[in-house]
């Protein structure tokens, strides 16, 4: 039987460019992710924070926290992209909230209060006054959690939780594409991996978020079709067009014990 989720959290750091890196932490129900953005704002710097903000609002979680406590920016030259990122978590359905943490006393805490940024973005002082602030407004996020042997019975065990989810949370258009996605994932974790695995599922507004979390550390890749007369014998990757296909997004992230593999079915048409 699935159990409430409490979730664990996973770190994914992205690759450093020039003299700036983006740090980006989520739990695997994405409740809360965290976005740290160090060293001097420059174009690369704005690409990295960018591309990071933009895979969490694939994830679709409640909030995202930017700690601009380490960026480098004595001209407040960033303001326009944290206001913009802001405005496009509030247009997403249901909207994504956005809060900006930063010292009070610098340029860039004073520009974002003369454009007038706050009616996007809720910003914070300090990292535990923004948790403390989201926590008390932020809807609970309903979810479960399975923990799976890796066994040949894993992936049945797994669709019979989208089931259960599906009925449970009245989403009948998701229940085929979330066991197709779901039994991808697992099967590869299972088949690759060779650990213990731990499904998660989660509602989303009137959609679903699955990850699948295990013990292996090596990240999957989509792989190019091979041509027809070869064989994909021993090739990993090929499952994930199946995923590819039936999700919405879909990523992975390493965890302190392995990774985590999510993605967000699409529902069938009505």
């Amino acid at each position: 039987m699935p159990v409430e989720l409490k979730p664990p959290y996973l770190i994914n750091h992205a690759p450093a460019r020039g003299d700036g890196r983006v740090a980006v932490t989520a739990d695997v129900a994405g409740a809360v992710i965290e976005v740290a953005v160090h060293g001097r704002w420059n174009p690369s710097l704005r690409m990295d924070a960018w591309a990071a903000v933009t895979k969490c609002f694939a994830q679709h979680p409640p909030t995202v926290i930017v700690d601009l406590h380490d960026l480098g920016d004595p001209m407040a030259a960033s303001a326009p992209a944290w206001w913009t990122m802001g405005t496009a978590g509030a247009a997403m359905r249901p909207p994504v909230s956005v809060a900006v943490c930063l010292p009070t006393a610098t340029a860039l805490a004073a520009r974002l209060n003369r454009i007038g940024a706050k009616r996007h973005l809720s910003v914070f002082a300090t990292m535990p006054e923004a948790h403390i602030a989201v926590a008390g407004r932020s809807p609970m996020v309903k979810c479960f959690q399975l923990p799976l042997a890796p066994r040949p019975d894993a992936v049945y065990r797994a669709r019979s939780l989208i089931a259960e989810a599906c009925e449970a949370w009245r989403l009948p258009r998701l229940l085929g594409p979330g066991r197709l996605v779901v039994a991808e994932l697992v099967a590869n974790a299972v088949e690759y991996a060779g650990t213990d695995v731990v499904v998660t599922v989660c509602r989303r507004g009137t959609g679903l978020h699955l990850a699948v979390s295990d013990g292996d550390p090596r990240l999957p890749r989509l792989l190019d079709p091979p041509p027809p007369d070869r064989s994909t014998s021993g090739v990993r990757g090929r499952g994930l067009h199946a995923v590819h296909a039936a999700a919405i997004a879909w990523g992975a992230m390493p965890t302190a014990t392995g990774k985590v593999v999510w993605a967000v079915p699409r529902p069938e048409p009505a």
